[in-house]
């Protein structure tokens, strides 16, 4: 796991994140159930960028843009860009999924998802029962700051099994081939 400047987090506690929606994929939802996850919530509360998000917001994803990605033997840098908020109340449970980014191949017209990161930037110390999973491999005892990321349609698991909300933020880019 990597980490950034922790102190660039700002209140992210009182952003007003909008009511629960469900999982934007039925598709999955239906897996979920049909292996026996029958949960009332699959998601947690999402603030996403057009609705408005804290400056410090945006100062976090320009440092993302100064640095450069090393994936085997080439250098990425990140390109276009979007922030989304989320707050994952106790009891939410995201079975093992992979992310589409319908919004964001509309928004840069893209269409090779592959050429689509996320970077999951944890706000918050870890607290017993935040869970998250990434291609099979666990996190948990991360610290406020601490970032994984992962291209295209990676599978990963989220869940918070514990007694406190679990927060993140989700920076959805391109990579562009610097070398």
């Amino acid at each position: 796991m990597k980490t950034i400047d922790s102190a660039l987090i700002g209140d992210f506690k009182g952003i007003e994140y909008p009511a629960r929606r469900q999982f934007p994929s039925n598709e999955i939802v239906d897996r979920w159930k049909n292996i026996g996850h029958l949960y009332v919530n699959y998601t947690g509360m999402i603030r996403e960028e057009y609705r408005g998000l804290p400056d410090w917001t945006h100062e976090i994803v320009n440092r993302f843009k100064r640095k450069f990605i090393k994936e085997g033997d080439k250098w990425l840098m990140i390109r276009d860009t979007s922030i989304s908020m989320y707050l994952m109340p106790p009891g939410t449970i995201m079975p093992e999924h992979e992310d589409t980014y319908p919004r964001f191949k509309e928004l840069f017209d893209i269409e090779d998802v592959n050429k689509i990161c996320r970077i999951l930037v944890f706000m918050d110390d870890w607290k017993s029962g935040h869970y998250f999973e990434l291609d099979g491999v666990p996190y948990t005892n991360w610290s406020k700051g601490d970032y994984v990321y992962w291209r295209g349609m990676t599978p990963h698991i989220a869940a918070n099994l514990g007694v406190e909300d679990r927060y993140t933020m989700q920076i959805t880019a391109t990579l562009e081939n610097v070398g």
